[in-house]
């Protein structure tokens, strides 16, 4: 599963079912796969996939509005996880949404999650707050925003 090998293109319908079988593997409250049906058919969803050949590695799932951009998700499979892909569907997804005229970027990641918010520093995100029980489980959400105009990890990444 090289990274190379893999690619970022639009999530269609006939992804669905994979993107929401991803979901449930990463998150314990899961969004149904109708969620994804339904935000591909909104102006303002942007939703792309890691294809390698038929199977999906990961997805991305943002909203650009006005001049910001919201990154609702992002999920690897568990089995292809640290290899990066995480990073090429962020720097996709800020960079489209760059094109797209979106000036700041935001997010929420949970608190335990040490990872994804070593991800988000790289790209120039640095916490904002704090969303106390926000998660099913009572675990607080960390509110993450980031410039992406100007000089940032986010181009360059």
């Amino acid at each position: 599963m090289g990274l190379t090998e893999a690619t970022v293109r639009p999530m269609t319908p006939a992804d669905v079912p994979a993107v929401a079988a991803l979901e449930a593997a990463a998150h314990q409250a899961p969004r149904p796969a109708e969620v994804f049906a339904d935000e591909l058919d909104l102006p303002h969803a942007y939703l792309w996939v890691l294809a390698l050949g038929d199977a999906l590695l990961g997805f991305i799932d943002c909203w650009v509005v006005a001049d910001e951009v919201e990154v609702l998700d992002v999920v690897v499979d568990p089995g292809a996880r640290r290899k990066g892909h995480a990073r090429r569907l962020l720097s996709h997804a800020l960079a489209c949404a760059r094109a797209r005229g979106a000036q700041t970027a935001h997010l929420e990641v949970r608190v335990s999650n040490t990872a994804a918010q070593a991800l988000y520093t790289s790209f120039g995100f640095v916490e904002v707050g704090r969303r106390r029980r926000y998660y099913p489980d009572g675990e607080d959400a960390s509110l993450w925003s980031s410039s992406l105009s100007g000089s940032s990890a986010a181009s360059t990444a």
